[in-house]
């Protein structure tokens, strides 16, 4: 009964409601405020709205400059052209140009004029006879030595070398060893090491500057020498890796620092000129006497000179042959 009644109630009560519950009826046709029509948008085939107004996004691009597919399968939208690209940000002066043989390397005619690294480290190893005279200041002969180097070129840090006295210095990665008369000389490992380094760099460079992991290149710009213009390639050795450090470093060490200067056009480099970290005096070197050795060239003169072009020290290639070596040849025995 409760229901019947209710259901009465509800059957009372709908034309009041039709009538707005004041018991007037409303015209059925009264005049409806003018609808706002909502404009037509339009999406592009990611989604995106494209607005008269605003840029449009180019096709496939996603926040934060990605791209990639459309998530929405068959989504198609207008054809729209690519924004310009943005500029590279600014160098903070150590990201550079690639070096190798990339067709934008500033060391490609280089290793044009004197071969590839690859075509250097197939030398292998070998032994190479240095004479290294010292000049006065009249240019008067005060000293001269040779030194026997033994080198694998396929490796950065693989030299040996022997002197005259005794003494007998080696080096493979970062172990570096010193004897004389075949005894231990603890007391040279720090002159060792100095020498090892300038010795095996001058017979690397400068194929040596197209290991990217180990050198980078930071400019190639014009430099003039005796009124004539002149490419210099300015790089530096990278630090070593630091796997205990986090962010850039808050006082940058110095490194060792290059330049490799030669003729525009011509790859064959000219000057060197090298300033280590330890003692940050640049030193200067003429590079004369280009000959091939098995097919790669090599200076078979180096000529250090002063700020008044002469000469204070010559490094002279006697004559290099090929060896066999293994790693005990670089270690302490």
């Amino acid at each position: 009964m409760r229901t019947c009644a209710l259901a009465c109630l509800c059957l009372l009560l709908s034309p009041l409601c039709a009538q707005g519950g004041d018991g007037k009826a409303k015209p059925a046709n009264s005049n409806p405020p003018p609808a706002t029509r909502a404009p037509t948008v339009q999406y592009d085939n990611k989604g995106w709205p494209i607005l008269p107004e605003d840029p449009t996004p180019a096709a496939g691009a996603t926040p934060g400059g990605e791209t990639g597919q459309s998530g929405r399968s068959g989504a198609s939208g207008p054809k729209v052209a690519a924004p310009a690209a943005a500029p590279a940000p600014a160098s903070g002066g150590r990201s550079a140009p690639g070096s190798g043989l990339q067709l934008d390397s500033p060391l490609l005619e280089v290793f044009q004029a004197t071969q590839t690294p690859a075509a250097f480290k197939q030398l292998g190893s070998v032994s190479i006879w240095w004479r290294m005279t010292v000049y006065g200041e009249q240019g008067e002969v005060i000293g001269r030595r040779e030194v026997t180097h033994t080198a694998d070129s396929a490796f950065a840090e693989r030299d040996r070398l022997e002197y005259a006295d005794g003494r007998v210095y080696g080096r493979i990665g970062a172990s570096v060893f010193a004897e004389r008369s075949g005894m231990p000389f603890p007391n040279l490992v720090d002159s060792a090491e100095a020498e090892l380094m300038l010795f095996g760099l001058h017979w690397r460079l400068p194929w040596c500057f197209g290991d990217a992991n180990a050198y980078v290149v930071l400019a190639r710009d014009e430099v003039v020498r005796e009124e004539k213009a002149l490419t210099r390639i300015v790089i530096e050795r990278r630090p070593p890796a630091e796997f205990d450090r986090i962010g850039p470093e808050l006082d940058e060490a110095p490194r060792d620092h290059f330049e490799l200067v030669h003729e525009p056009g011509k790859g064959t480099p000219v000057e060197f000129l090298h300033r280590f970290a330890r003692n940050r005096q640049p030193r200067r070197v003429l590079l004369e006497d280009w000959r091939e050795h098995r097919g790669v060239a090599v200076p078979f003169r180096r000529v250090y000179v002063d700020e008044a072009l002469r000469q204070t020290t010559s490094l002279e290639i006697l004559r290099i042959e090929p060896v066999r070596t293994t790693e005990r040849d670089f270690r302490l025995r």
